[in-house]
């Protein structure tokens, strides 16, 4: 992808770590930031109009499968290039592809698939690998391949990191499974952070997890035991312990209005994710599709299981998440709440050396929104990809 050398974009409200700050520009040189300030010079700059605009850091998905048809499981380059020419249609500029549990070898082919396409991204940039399984709870799958979950092994996960480069960011794990704690407490020694999830954990296994190094928890409220006033669970620690961030899945189906209140009464804002869930599904009309390898029906906003009906992932966009919350929460804070799905991310996974804020030396990852909070326009490191 050839950068923009000068870029100014020019008089929006610019989204920072300290709040909004109207008609401030952003100066960008070699796709890195290098200015954030009001009126700044345009010598040597392409310049877009921001004036009306939210200025925003691009949006990061840590939690997505596919896109545009294309899913991160089915092992196929030109399909992981899919779901990251279609992300940036909706603000995402970079994403962790994830891959939910599989066969041994097909896991395998995923990985590497993955490693191909990196660096040469068409859209969103692919910042790693989330492995959401095959080390989960047969009992809370969700629409996950219950024939090839298993024991956690690190030898596996090596192998898989070797496969992918040093790609893999983020394991998804039910820390109450047999050889749970060991495991977690492995691949944070490597340097990966390590997520609770699709889980029946009680009270006390998952703050022995927190203690071995689980810092992260998957799909809030989804796939988990229940919260209960006797026994909290999994749930009712996540809510509690300001150490752990939580991924909210706010497409109106897998979180009520309520729940997602609640979460967020809980949590500090700083630690709230927004993340999609997304399959295949996204940017795709209605109908019937199949998607880990069932029969799938997209209709309304949701994906769910031709047989019985179960949420099988979601259609869910981050720019369309945003909307949802502040339409359900008005009164939250704009910075707070467009950082939930971009800054936090970035921390939470360690990630916000270069990118996450608008920040002087960071990429210019960047998305316009009007009022509405609908996609204007996409920048990767500086570069206009939406609309292109």
């Amino acid at each position: 992808m050839k950068r923009a050398r000068g870029l100014l974009v020019r008089a929006g409200t610019v989204v920072t770590p300290a709040g909004l700050q109207p008609e401030t520009d952003v100066r960008v040189d070699d796709g890195v930031i290098t200015r954030v300030d009001r009126a700044l010079s345009d010598s040597n700059a392409e310049v877009i109009d921001a004036r009306g605009l939210l200025v925003a850091p691009g949006f990061i998905d840590v939690h997505i499968h596919g896109a545009g048809g294309a899913m991160c499981e089915a092992g196929d380059p030109d399909q992981i290039e899919t779901i990251s020419r279609t992300l940036v249609r909706f603000g995402t500029t970079g994403f962790l592809a994830t891959i939910a549990t599989l066969a041994p070898a097909p896991l395998r082919a995923a990985v590497e698939a993955v490693a191909t396409t990196v660096g040469h991204e068409p859209g969103a940039r692919i910042l790693g690998i989330h492995l959401e399984g095959p080390y989960l709870n047969p009992g809370r799958a969700g629409a996950q391949a219950v024939a090839w979950m298993r024991a956690p092994s690190i030898e596996e996960f090596d192998a898989l990191q070797g496969l992918s480069g040093g790609l893999i960011k983020l394991v998804t794990i039910a820390p109450e499974i047999d050889g749970a704690l060991p495991f977690i407490r492995e691949v944070r020694a490597r340097g990966v952070v390590v997520s609770a999830g699709h889980s029946n954990a009680t009270e006390a296994e998952m703050e022995l997890a927190v203690q071995a190094g689980v810092s992260h928890v998957t799909h809030l409220f989804n796939a988990m035991r229940e919260l209960h006033h006797r026994e909290p669970g999994i749930a009712g620690v996540a809510l509690t312990d300001d150490r752990l961030s939580v991924e909210l899945i706010c497409d109106g189906h897998h979180l009520s209005e309520h729940a997602v209140d609640l979460a967020l009464r809980c949590k500090p804002a700083q630690r709230v994710v927004l993340a999609s869930d997304a399959v295949g599904a996204l940017g795709l009309p209605d109908g019937d599709y199949e998607m880990f390898g069932v029969r799938c029906v997209v209709a309304n906003g949701a994906v769910r299981l031709r047989a019985g009906g179960q949420l099988a992932g979601s259609c869910l966009t981050l720019d369309r998440a945003v909307r949802n919350i502040h339409g359900w929460k008005a009164r939250l804070p704009l910075d707070d709440l467009l950082h939930m799905g971009s800054w936090n991310p970035a921390r939470a996974l360690q990630l916000d050396q270069w990118r996450g804020s608008i920040v002087v030396g960071k990429e210019a990852d960047l998305v316009l929104l009007d009022p509405g909070l609908e996609v204007v326009r996409t920048l990767r490191a500086g570069v206009s990809l939406w609309p292109n």
